[in-house]
């Protein structure tokens, strides 16, 4: 068996006994140095991009003050969400995860179609060969998002991708998470009323690729 390093052993001792006694059985330790560097690189480097990113794009945004979270994995991760809103709708939710190896933006974007939408356009969306790697998801009735009873089609597409810190630097980050804002924000001003009629289905598809293709 092999011994830990001293170093570690004395961070994994120190956060141990900070941990809090909560009766379910499990501490989670993070290192607290690559702990503060990811938060950092989340709030003090990519945030304020996002933020303005987020004000350009002239709709309402979340959170108002960032917050990081810990992500279960077999790596330490620390992850930044953050959405845009009509109103009090969602319509995107972006997460930018970080480890101290790779980082990762994933999206999520929200189709929230009227009961009077016709069928066959929601079945074309959901069947299209284009989106066969990462297909969208489909919720009928009322809408988790905003409750309304006149929500009756929820399809949400997910796209993400992330690369090792060592091929590019920090600007790759900032390039890649302007670009998918701008791609799902440019879906929403097209698609962003709750009718889809099939007229309007050929230029949907090619946004929304565009859009899923930002990665």
């Amino acid at each position: 068996m092999t011994r830990m390093k001293k170093d570690t052993r004395n961070w994994m001792i120190k956060e141990a006994e900070k941990a809090d006694d909560d009766g379910k059985g499990i501490v989670i330790l993070q290192n607290p140095d690559e702990r503060k560097h990811l938060d950092e690189l989340l709030l003090n480097e990519f945030w304020p991009a996002i933020r303005s990113r987020l004000e350009q794009s002239g709709y309402n945004y979340s959170p108002d003050i960032p917050k990081t979270e810990l992500e279960l994995s077999y790596a330490l991760e620390r992850s930044l969400m953050f959405m845009l809103l009509n109103g009090a709708r969602a319509f995107f939710r972006g997460t930018l995860r970080l480890t101290p190896e790779r980082w990762m933006m994933e999206s999520e974007y929200f189709l929230l179609l009227s009961r009077e939408n016709d069928p066959q356009v929601v079945f074309d969306i959901l069947s299209n060969s284009r989106f066969v790697g990462n297909p969208p998801t489909l919720m009928v009735g009322k809408s988790m998002l905003t409750g309304s009873e006149e929500d009756f089609y929820q399809i949400t597409f997910n796209a993400g991708n992330g690369e090792s810190w060592g091929l590019y630097d920090l600007s790759r980050v900032h390039d890649r998470v302007a670009k998918v804002i701008d791609a799902n924000v440019e879906l929403y001003n097209y698609a962003g009323a709750d009718f889809l009629s099939a007229n309007q289905l050929g230029e949907f598809l090619a946004i929304a690729y565009k859009a899923y293709e930002a990665y």
